[in-house]
């Protein structure tokens, strides 16, 4: 049996887009059982600012009431700051 979490991919993604996938991720995940999913996000150089944005806001919507509301319980970076490790309810 595979032990690894589920993942969902949101590099790529504009911001609402991502937040939009990231809650339907977290619903499939908790209906699942899962206990963590990790969510990829990127490091976030290959915008155009070359500045990370989808990752703060991710963190942020995570850490905050939507993301309790969704059973997010905490998190870690993983993967080089290109991922987090959600933990769950």
């Amino acid at each position: 049996m595979d032990s690894s979490p589920p993942s969902v991919d949101l590099h790529g993604l504009k911001p609402d887009q991502a937040l939009r996938r990231l809650s339907q991720a977290l619903h499939a995940a908790r209906v699942r059982g899962a206990r963590r999913l990790l969510v990829i996000t990127g490091r976030g150089h290959g915008n155009a600012t070359g500045k990370p944005v989808l990752r703060g806001r991710v963190e942020a919507w995570l850490r905050g009431p939507e993301g309790r509301a969704q059973g997010v319980r905490g998190l870690d970076r993983a993967r080089g700051g290109g991922a987090l490790d959600v933990h769950l309810r």
